[in-house]
């Protein structure tokens, strides 16, 4: 289970702001982003660690820098828990 964190809130926060400023509602941002509502939902209230991807896939669809969404630092620990969690994935599946 992924604890909130105040790294997450803040980028909740601002995929939050984002989202509205541009007019993306909740359910049509993540039939946009190929990700569920719930977790999408959950990333804006800062209570689940977004992915690189999702990270990535938002920046692309609002047209917005990476690094408007997620700091260099935060990135680095966010692709560093993905391979983690890939790997442990990948290791179950054998």
């Amino acid at each position: 289970m992924t604890h909130p964190t105040p790294e997450y809130e803040r980028i909740g926060a601002t995929i939050r702001a984002l989202s509205e400023a541009y007019g993306w509602k909740v359910g049509t941002l993540a039939h946009a982003l190929k990700f569920s509502h719930a977790y999408v939902s959950n990333v804006m209230a800062g209570r689940k660690r977004p992915t690189v991807i999702f990270c990535r896939r938002f920046a692309d669809l609002l047209r917005v820098p990476l690094a408007a969404i997620i700091s260099s630092e935060e990135y680095a620990r966010a692709e560093a828990a993905d391979a983690e969690a890939q790997a442990k994935l990948t290791a179950g599946v054998r």
